[in-house]
């Protein structure tokens, strides 16, 4: 009897030493990735239950400070790079550093020297682009161009190879009585992703990322800036945004853009599967052409996994971030739609997603990410919006916004 007493507290110790709940807090955006990510984990793991939640975008941003400040965070959540959210993290010491992680897992390796720019910071937070890292995906986000390929084909033109082709087929669905640009505006940040096609049709992509990592440090009120912000104003009152934009919410735009309405919709690779969902072969990608050759685009990794200071096993979640990152992930993230930053290994799973990863490749291989312009300052998203929904809308000209945004690089 005392041997099996002995063995029944051994088992009921090891047990409970085995049984671990691992708490995520994610986008709306990655609930397809976890589902199969946790019950990969779990499988392997025994004994270990991951459980995710998950906010839509607005709501995201608007509570995931508050939520990793709580007393009892996630153990793992998503942040967003820039100082609106990590350099806020950081500075209140809400999430870990992750370079040990990294350099027990490789993750350093598995890209270029400097890929990982976007998530290193000083220890206090206060600049980033170098320093420590402190989140890490294994997700590729591009800002392209979607477009219907029957309307294109009805009107006669093929796939833009420069920013004046654009700018034409801009004017033929127009006159044609077509919508030229599906556009969300009523949420303010879509719009940003519009100015960041624009804006890298002109400016330098190297020069746009080297503000967003400094932005005291570097004018913003150059010659070529102008010029994008002055085109914006151009394709506004034109009406190729319709009459309306400022009043249809994002998630409404992509439904309709399904349903019909639009010649061109732009905005990131993270709606291929749904576009691809509604309109199957209909729908085709490209990367924006610049004004003088090549091609730029907003885009990065996606939004950065961070581990709690608060987490009581934080070893368990980097365990399962490596998981994410690992070649064996790869082909699951083509599965659900999304594009791996590392090569996969099978096929596309349809044509969009070919013309997708095309496209991302595209800017990968001209080196023409250009970020996104709300990572800036801590109060750039506000700015930004705000200032990108009064030059829509008319209350503001380009030397408007152009000063606006100065201003606000200042700070």
């Amino acid at each position: 009897m005392k041997k099996f007493l002995i063995f029944l507290s051994v088992l009921f110790l090891t047990t409970n030493v085995n049984a671990e709940t691992l708490r995520i807090l994610a986008e709306a955006g990655d609930e397809a990735t976890l589902t199969a990510a946790a019950a990969q984990f779990e499988e392997a793991n025994p004994g270990v239950t991951v459980e995710a939640s998950y906010l839509g975008w607005d709501d995201f941003m608007a509570t995931i400070k508050l939520k990793l400040a709580d007393s009892n965070p996630p153990d793992l959540a998503h942040g967003n790079q820039g100082f609106t959210v990590d350099g806020t993290l950081i500075q209140n010491d809400l999430i870990i550093p992750l370079d040990k992680y990294a350099d027990q897992y490789g993750w350093k390796n598995l890209f270029a020297d400097g890929s990982l720019a976007e998530f290193s910071w000083s220890e206090d937070g206060s600049s980033w682009g170098s320093g420590t890292l402190y989140g890490i995906s294994p997700v590729a986000e591009d800002v392209i161009v979607y477009y219907n390929k029957e309307k294109l084909s009805s009107l006669g033109l093929s796939v833009p190879t420069n920013f004046s082709e654009f700018e034409s087929a801009l004017a033929t669905a127009n006159s044609a009585g077509e919508l030229p640009i599906i556009l969300g505006g009523a949420d303010g940040w879509p719009i940003i992703h519009v100015w960041g096609l624009i804006e890298g049709a002109f400016v330098d992509p190297g020069q746009t990322r080297s503000w967003i990592f400094d932005a005291k440090g570097n004018d913003y009120a150059t010659s070529s800036r102008i010029q994008a912000a002055e085109k914006l104003e151009e394709i506004a009152k034109a009406g190729y945004f319709g009459s309306d934009s400022l009043g249809i919410g994002y998630d409404d735009a992509n439904a309709m853009f399904i349903d019909g309405d639009g010649l061109f919709n732009l905005t990131g690779t993270w709606m291929t599967a749904q576009l691809n969902e509604g309109m199957g072969d209909n729908v085709g990608a490209f990367a924006m052409p610049r004004s003088t050759s090549g091609v730029a685009g907003g885009g990065s990794f996606a939004l950065p996994w961070h581990i709690s200071s608060k987490s009581s096993n934080p070893d368990l979640a980097a365990k399962f971030l490596a998981h994410l990152m690992s070649n064996d992930f790869v082909d699951d993230l083509m599965q659900v739609g999304r594009v791996p930053a590392q090569s996969p290994t099978i096929d596309p799973t349809s044509n969009l997603q070919a013309e997708v990863i095309s496209a991302s490749n595209a800017l990968v291989g001209s080196n023409a990410k250009t970020f996104y312009t709300d990572w800036a300052t801590p109060g750039m998203y506000d700015t930004v919006t705000q200032e990108l929904q009064r030059l829509l809308g008319g209350a503001a000209s380009a030397k408007d916004f152009i000063d606006a945004m100065a201003a606000e690089s200042m700070n």
